[in-house]
């Protein structure tokens, strides 16, 4: 049970904060249309897209990242990598795993089945993998203060 609470956890907050980044892209977009957008907006818009986003990415993301960070456990099981090492290893695969489902959905549906808006720059793909980052390098961490894998 503690491996799926250690990957809730680190979904919710890579969520959050791909979130977060992907209002802040809009709310810059407004920004240069001329629209003022305050504080108060920005913690709405997040609020509401992540509600709103709740019902589709959220399950994605947590689909993708319990069976790659699975996989990565299973690869690098046997002490091939040290634990600092392998925090930036389920880093690495929370980024490229992200990248892989924005990239796969822009391929397939085009700009239309963008799931997050942000990703239609280079930059915004970029933010949206450092919220996969941080969900893997999280979840790896919590692993390891209990020291237990993801599933035997």
């Amino acid at each position: 049970m503690k491996p799926f609470r250690h990957l809730l956890i680190a979904v919710l907050v890579g969520y959050t904060l791909s979130v977060i980044l992907n209002t802040s892209v809009s709310a810059a977009t407004l920004q240069g249309f001329g629209i003022d957008v305050g504080l108060y907006d920005r913690l709405a818009m997040a609020a509401t897209e992540w509600v709103g986003l709740a019902t589709v990415y959220l399950p994605l993301y947590l689909i993708l990242h319990g069976t790659v960070f699975w996989l990565v456990d299973r690869v690098t099981r046997g002490g091939v990598f040290d634990a600092s090492t392998l925090r930036w290893v389920f880093a690495i695969a929370g980024a490229l795993s992200l990248m892989t489902l924005y990239l796969t959905f822009d391929r397939v549906l085009g700009s239309s089945g963008v799931l997050v808006a942000s990703t239609r720059t280079t930059s915004g793909l970029l933010l949206q993998m450092g919220s996969g980052a941080v969900s893997g390098f999280l979840f790896c961490l919590l692993r390891q203060r209990n020291n237990a894998p993801i599933a035997d």
